[in-house]
């Protein structure tokens, strides 16, 4: 298994770097949200709605999933899982490598 680097704190990076850092650690979030939604599907699934509250038509299915989505973004949001912190790393260190090699071709 591969160890992660540490990485560089916001503040000594350039305002350009702290940019792409933010958008980097935004994207990496909404991926581990996604990634939360799709395991918590199976859960909602395997719940049925007494008819008394509505049962299991169509408005149920859109208001499950949008529900499932935004206890996927909160858990996302308070950290989650794990999943952001290792696309995070990975995508700086591709970043990195591509502007290393920007800056070795002339």
């Amino acid at each position: 298994m591969d160890t992660l680097l540490p990485l560089a704190p916001l503040s000594a990076l350039s305002s350009q770097q702290t940019r792409d850092h933010e958008a980097i650690e935004k994207r990496a979030q909404e991926f581990e949200a996604l990634m939360i939604a799709e395991f918590l599907k199976p859960m909602f699934d395997s719940v049925s709605t007494p008819s008394l509250f509505g049962g299991e038509g169509a408005e149920q299915s859109i208001f499950g999933g949008m529900m499932q989505e935004q206890y996927a973004n909160a858990i996302a949001e308070r950290g989650g899982i794990g999943i952001a912190d290792q696309v995070k790393a990975a995508l700086i260190e591709l970043q990195s490598a591509s502007t290393q090699e920007q800056e070795i071709r002339p």
